[in-house]
């Protein structure tokens, strides 16, 4: 089972996200704050979906995966609203998708995304 880290504000939609992540074979650690580098190494995750909590504070947690070399083959997917090209550049993320879209696309880009690794 590929485990992933949900990380999103909203608890409607978080949940929402989860349920069909689990349906489709993930196992789902649900935040709903930014955690740190340190505890993503300790979770293992083989995907990170962040949603709007990241891009509201700032690109400063896929950033700091990137930059790390124990943490930087994880993949980052950034779930949010309202993208425009300066954002999306300047994300860090290894995949981006813009809210709202359909849970079949975020389903299937975080299974190509975990068996990628």
């Amino acid at each position: 089972m590929k485990k992933l880290i949900l990380i999103e504000e909203d608890t409607d939609i978080r949940e929402m996200i989860a349920f069909v992540l689990e349906n489709n074979g993930f196992e789902i650690l649900r935040e709903d704050k930014q955690i740190s580098v340190d505890e993503i190494l300790t979770i293992k995750p083989h995907v990170i979906i962040i949603g709007q909590t990241s891009l509201v504070k700032g690109n400063d947690l896929p950033a700091a995966l990137k930059s790390n070399e124990l943490s930087n083959p994880i993949p980052v997917i950034i779930y949010a609203p309202n993208l425009d090209a300066s954002k999306v550049v300047n994300t860090h993320a290894d995949a981006v998708i813009a809210k709202p879209a359909e849970l079949d696309d975020l389903v299937y880009l975080a299974n190509r995304l975990a068996f990628r690794n």
